[in-house]
C-alpha cells in the first residue's frame, strides 16, 4: 500500500490546486488595475485572491490531509510571494510604499523560495512567517484602498509590522536551515509547526 507521501505526489487535479492557480492568474489582473489607477477594484480582486489562500489551506487539510499534493506544496508559497511582492513593487513605483522596504521584502521572498527549492519544500513555513504574510497582505490591501490619511498611516504601520515579523521569521528559517545543513533532523521548525512541506502541505 502506498504511503501518504506517494499519494500526495500523485495528486494534481485537486480543489486546493485549482484555487492556488486562480490566485496566480489574478496577479496580472491586480497589477494592470493598479497601473490603470483602478485601486478600489484592484484591492477587491487582491482581497478575493487572498481569501483563496485561506480556502485552499482548509480544503487541503480536511479529512486528515486528504486534499494535499506535492504540486500544491510548491505552488502555494510561490503564489503568495508572487502576489505580495509584485503588488508591493507596483505600489512602491507609485510612491505608495517605501521602495527600500519593498526591496527588503522582495529579497526575503526570493531567498525563501530559493531555500524551498534547495530543500525540496522540506522547510515548513513557521507561525511567525504565516503571521507576517497575513499582516503584509492586509497592509497592502489597506494601502490600495487608501481610506483617507488615517487609513494610509494604518497601512504603513501594518506594513512595517509585517516586515518586522518577516525578518524574525527569516532568522528562524536560517536556524532551521543550519540544522539541516549540519545533518540534523529537527522535528519542528523554530516558531512552531511540525516538519513538513512549505505552505502547510497543500
Amino acid at each position: 500500500m502506498k504511503g501518504s507521501g506517494s499519494r500526495r505526489g500523485d495528486r494534481v487535479l485537486t480543489a486546493p490546486n485549482a484555487l492556488t492557480l486562480l490566485r496566480i492568474l489574478a496577479i496580472p489582473v491586480v497589477l494592470v488595475l493598479l497601473l490603470e489607477r483602478e485601486d478600489a477594484v484592484a484591492a477587491t480582486v487582491f482581497v478575493l485572491a487572498a481569501v483563496t489562500d485561506f480556502l485552499d489551506g482548509r480544503l487541503a487539510r480536511r479529512r486528515g490531509g486528504a486534499g494535499t499534493s506535492y504540486l500544491g506544496t510548491v505552488l502555494d508559497p510561490v503564489a503568495d510571494k508572487l502576489m505580495l511582492s509584485s503588488v508591493a513593487i507596483v505600489l512602491a513605483v507609485r510612491g505608495l510604499l517605501p521602495a527600500p522596504l519593498v526591496a527588503i521584502l522582495v529579497g526575503r521572498d526570493v531567498l525563501t523560495l530559493l531555500g524551498s527549492v534547495v530543500f525540496r519544500g522540506k522547510i515548513r513555513v513557521n507561525r511567525v512567517g504565516k503571521a507576517a504574510t497575513a499582516v503584509l497582505m492586509a497592509s497592502v490591501a489597506v494601502v490600495m484602498y487608501r481610506p483617507g490619511v488615517s487609513g494610509e498611516i494604518l497601512g504603513e504601520v501594518m506594513f512595517y509590522t509585517g516586515l518586522g515579523l518577516s525578518l524574525v521569521a527569516g532568522v528562524l528559517y536560517v536556524g532551521t536551515i543550519k540544522g539541516r545543513v549540519r545533518g540534523g533532523k529537527p522535528g519542528k521548525s523554530p516558531g512552531g509547526g511540525s516538519r513538513g512541506a512549505a505552505g502547510g502541505g497543500r
